[in-house]
């Protein structure tokens, strides 16, 4: 089923046929979702009752979760789940805690300059719910809003047909510290955090996945409420070399495949025949997998093997794909990645399971998809905060810099700037 083929070989337009995978079109849906937007912009509650009983099956009056459902929540979820669950939320915050950027005052000929870090007020994650339950996704949105310091955060998550949300979601919301937790799925729940409706009040930003409706909600919004990205179905490039098990490696590409039919895994392999045995552990463990109809569609599709004799040709194009997922099972991982530039998250040698980085490691999996890692990374703390910065002139500064402010600004033609910075050494 799967075919190998060599990557030096390839003519240019099979490269770009791999590089630009599917990219999400909106245009066949976008007229829906605009509805499903403006009318819950005008009739707020009672839009988003009709949508949850028409798309999630639940007859809901009201949306926000309450202290009763969280308690009740935590007190029957499974020990090992809440235990699990706790100890990634105690991963990710410390990881994220790194990342958070820092404010800084230092002295300059000038005077005082200085940086000042202030968290959004109020942001919206959304997480997937459902059919699925993605507990996951609740803390790496959440927890990295939390140590940006968002005084106020918002979950919405698609309710069950009894209008209960999943128990692991409202554990995982806990922990995280969610502020706000409310039954409302789709297109419609990213409405009402980008406008509000009457319990809720409308946020600066929205981050987290969602299926091609709440990501098509997610690009007509962004003109009045901040986003994150655009994320695209999941995927996974691995350079491998003669030192990789080709077991782990099929399974790390079996679990980004039985993630949507959409999905895309490539190995680029530095031996052919690991290519090979690689593509045999996968045609012999896809159909043990509960989701081996979902694999299966993906692997027709998305599933590609390359051959290369040179790590150097192996980076090239991984950087030109620049992929959500970016294994290196190579001998020397940490000096392969010295000349990667594009990919959302990277996992060195042949221990470092994607899974990890999913659920527990501590860096986000809220990834670029779809090439968008050539221009940024995973989500952080730096997501959620403004980084304003100050500047105190001294006397003697003001001398220093007035020459050079008001040379430019008459450059420039703007005569009153630099009169304003004449003045202060007049005065």
């Amino acid at each position: 089923m799967i075919e190998i083929r060599k990557l030096s070989s390839m003519d240019a337009s099979s490269r770009e046929e791999i590089i630009d995978r599917l990219r999400i079109e909106f245009k066949d849906i976008e007229p829906q979702v605009s509805r499903i937007i403006d009318d819950v912009r005008e009739r707020g509650s009672e839009a988003i009752s009709e949508y949850e009983k028409r798309f999630d099956k639940a007859d809901l009056t009201s949306f926000r979760v309450t202290e009763e459902e969280i308690a009740r929540a935590i007190k029957n979820a499974p020990r090992n789940l809440v235990s699990s669950l706790t100890k990634a939320a105690q991963s990710i915050h410390r990881f994220q805690k790194r990342q958070m950027p820092a404010e800084f005052r230092t002295r300059a000929i000038s005077g005082i300059l200085g940086q000042k870090i202030t968290p959004l007020a109020r942001i919206g994650v959304y997480a997937p719910g459902g059919t699925a339950i993605y507990p996951s996704s609740v803390l790496m949105g959440v927890i990295p809003a939390k140590v940006a310091g968002v005084p106020e955060i918002v979950l919405c998550t698609p309710p069950r047909s009894d209008g209960m949300v999943d128990d692991s979601m409202l554990v995982a919301a806990d922990l995280a510290g969610a502020n706000e937790i409310y039954k409302i799925g789709g297109a419609q729940a990213i409405a009402a955090m980008a406008y509000g409706i009457n319990e809720m009040l409308p946020v600066d930003k929205i981050v987290g996945p969602g299926n091609k409706y709440v990501t098509a909600a997610k690009q007509i919004v962004q003109r009045d409420c901040d986003i994150e990205f655009l994320a695209g179905p999941s995927e996974i490039l691995i350079i491998a070399d003669r030192s990789a098990d080709p077991e782990l490696v099929a399974l790390d590409m079996l679990s980004q495949l039985e993630h949507d039919v959409d999905s895309e895994a490539v190995l680029v392999s530095l031996s052919e025949n690991l290519a090979s045995e690689v593509v045999v552990k996968i045609e012999e463990l896809w159909k043990t997998m509960p989701r081996s109809e979902i694999i299966g569609q993906a692997m027709m599709r998305g599933c590609t093997v390359l051959v290369t004799g040179s790590l150097e040709e192996a980076i090239d194009f991984a950087n030109d794909y620049a992929p959500e997922h970016l294994t290196l099972a190579v001998r020397a991982p940490e000096s392969a990645m010295m000349n990667i530039c594009n990919a959302g998250s990277i996992f060195l040698g042949n221990w470092s399971a994607v899974s990890y980085g999913d659920y527990c490691a501590g860096p986000n999996h809220v990834l670029p998809t779809m090439g968008l890692a050539e221009r940024r990374g995973a989500l952080s703390p730096m997501d959620f905060v403004k980084i304003i910065p100050y500047q105190r002139t001294s006397r003697s500064g003001a001398q220093r810099l007035a020459d050079v402010a008001s040379v430019i600004a008459r450059a420039e033609g703007f005569e009153a700037h630099a009169r304003a910075a004449e003045s202060r050494v007049k005065k």
